[in-house]
């Protein structure tokens, strides 16, 4: 699967920092902007752009998909978004895509260059990657049923890189999960602006992390019965997770 992992790229002053400025922020309304180089105006936009700079730059094509729609143009700048399960606990499945353009152009998808997860609490509900894929329409769905599923376990400072197309989701989550998500886009989207919000900016400090694929898991599983848009499939996944652990499971 088009899925890699960073342990935690972050010291914990810097995720204490940035945790506490997301927190500040939240919620955000719609999505947001940041450009490649606008300069930041706040914490989180500058951890965006220098989490792109340190991790991300040779990885810009790894797995984008050209169709008509699609083209292969440089990285231009960060749609971002919070995830917060205070006040809900599931995520349904989704892939991440322009979801104005295909809401004009009648389910015509297009997609961000890269997707990108940072984890700011430890948590063991893990995000459920399944390599069933958008196509390029919004009815369009390519190998379903999954054959494989990655969970990726939260763990304070995990920074988690996937591919847009994915559909993936969180189910059944505590209420103490937070994410910080942007996507990254050789174009902007319509209907995204600046966060518009300043503050006094903190430097996150980063570890210099290699990147990593999700391990086949090969202990027992447990299976439980899902619904993508009233097709039905049935899910397989470890019996127990821990904090960061990054797994792919076979179906």
């Amino acid at each position: 699967m088009n899925v890699i992992s960073y342990p935690p790229i972050l010291d914990s002053y810097s995720i204490l920092q940035l945790r506490g400025e997301v927190d500040a922020v939240f919620p955000i309304g719609n999505n947001k902007w940041i450009g490649m180089y606008d300069e930041p105006e706040n914490t989180i936009e500058k951890y965006i752009q220098d989490s792109f700079d340190f991790f991300l730059q040779d990885k810009c094509h790894l797995w984008h998909s050209i169709n008509p729609w699609n083209d292969s143009g440089e990285p231009v700048g960060f749609e971002w978004w919070i995830h917060d399960t205070l006040n809900y606990n599931t995520i349904t499945f989704h892939s991440n895509h322009d979801d104005t353009y295909r809401r004009e152009e009648y389910g015509i998808m297009k997609y961000p260059l890269l997707s990108t997860e940072t984890y700011l609490t430890n948590n063991t509900d893990p995000t459920t990657i399944l390599d069933t894929q958008h196509g390029d329409y919004w009815e369009e769905f390519k190998n379903f049923p999954p054959t494989d599923i990655t969970y990726s376990v939260p763990e304070e400072g995990k920074f988690l890189v996937t591919d847009p197309r994915y559909i993936r989701g969180v189910f059944d989550s505590s209420p103490d999960r937070l994410t910080l998500h942007y996507d990254v886009w050789n174009y902007k989207p319509k209907n995204l602006n600046r966060l518009g919000i300043s503050s006094k900016i903190f430097d996150c400090r980063f570890y210099k992390e290699q990147s990593s694929l999700p391990v086949e898991y090969l202990g027992r599983t447990k299976k439980d019965r899902m619904n993508l848009w009233q097709d039905y499939f049935d899910r397989y996944q470890p019996t127990h997770l821990d904090s960061g652990e990054t797994w792919k499971v076979i179906q």
